[in-house]
């Protein structure tokens, strides 16, 4: 199987602007792509939300060539854009969910049921695996040593949770004031309009005046590095305050062998069953979710076999491999309807 990509389906190529400034040259770059690949399914991810445009181009583009079109469906909005989009749900030929409970969404709004499948994501357990590396910088780092390592993963934002888990830490630290928080920055994560900055600023405000700047460690984390603070983590927590479509940071944890504590959120619970290889707690609890961080810091025996549990669970359900297998069923199913 052959993958082929454009620049002009890239995240940071949907703003508005772009849009309406290049309408017309979208259109022929990704038809002449098209022609060049000469594809036998097209598939896209989230394209049934942001960018009617390029939608119209491509359900053109398919109904003129006898093409099937396939989504990826990572989230569901709730606005004017989204309402415009759904006039396009009946184009798709098949949708890939990456969860029930996006599946359960997409047929709420209208979307054909038998024509949706669940695909989780898949995790590299190779690169994301138990143990430190000999080269892990954080784990030379004088601000982790002795300590004891609690992992955000997700961006800092209300949305993931972020100041809840900055509640939280204020009562673990009372108990366990040799702990830290580690939470991920969102320097290159797209932003229009500075929403999340200043979403930041005021997480971290609530840091200062908790008393906690000593004890929180704040990093944007690139691909080629985040498996090392995986490594030195003792727990991960995603406490999530909105409908976590799916949340890829629990594979990350899990294949890595760390406990992690989710919110009754979203797709979350899909994945991590509580007291097996986590906790799964209200959304909007810090009180819960440092009674959760509590015990893990306690019982290490229990910190342990969850994240032996998880790994074995990431291994057997969630390899890059599994998640590949399922799409290629996707597939086969669209070109045999």
């Amino acid at each position: 199987m052959r993958v082929r990509r454009h620049r002009f389906l890239d995240l940071n190529s949907l703003s508005p602007q772009i849009i309406k400034e290049n309408r017309e040259h979208i259109k022929d770059v990704l038809y002449s792509f098209l022609d060049e690949v000469n594809p036998e399914i097209i598939h896209l991810h989230n394209m049934h939300y942001f960018s009617p445009d390029h939608l119209e181009f491509l359900v053109e583009y398919k109904n003129n060539r006898k093409i099937p079109l396939v989504l990826t469906a990572h989230n569901v909005w709730e606005d004017d854009l989204w309402d415009e989009m759904l006039t396009f749900k009946d184009e798709w030929d098949y949708i890939i969910a990456v969860s029930d409970f996006i599946k359960k969404e997409l047929i709420r709004f209208g979307f054909a049921g038998e024509k949706i499948t669940t695909v989780h994501h898949g995790i590299d357990t190779q690169r994301f695996k138990p143990g430190v590396s000999p080269n892990n910088p954080y784990a030379k780092m004088e601000f982790f040593k002795g300590k004891k390592v609690i992992f955000h993963p997700a961006r800092m934002s209300f949305a993931k949770g972020s100041d809840y888990a900055v509640k939280a830490f204020r009562e673990v630290q009372k108990a366990f004031p040799d702990t830290v928080l580690v939470m991920a920055g969102t320097s290159k994560t797209v932003d229009w309009g500075g929403v999340q900055q200043k979403e930041v600023q005021q997480i971290m405000k609530l840091v200062e005046e908790n008393g906690l700047s000593d004890s929180v460690y704040v990093q944007f984390f690139n691909w080629q590095e985040i498996h090392w603070m995986y490594e030195i983590a003792d727990i991960c927590i995603y406490p999530s305050s909105f409908e976590e479509p799916f949340g890829l940071v629990m594979l990350e944890a899990m294949a890595s062998g760390k406990p992690i504590i989710v919110t009754n959120s979203g797709g979350m619970p899909e994945v991590v069953e509580d007291g097996v290889n986590g906790f799964v707690i209200p959304k909007k609890d810090p009180k819960a979710l440092a009674e959760k961080l509590i015990l893990l810091l306690s019982d290490v025996p229990l910190r342990r076999k969850m994240g032996e549990t998880g790994r074995k669970m990431a291994e057997e359900k969630y390899t890059i491999k599994v998640m590949a297998d399922n799409t290629e069923k996707a597939y086969q199913w669209v070109t045999k309807h």
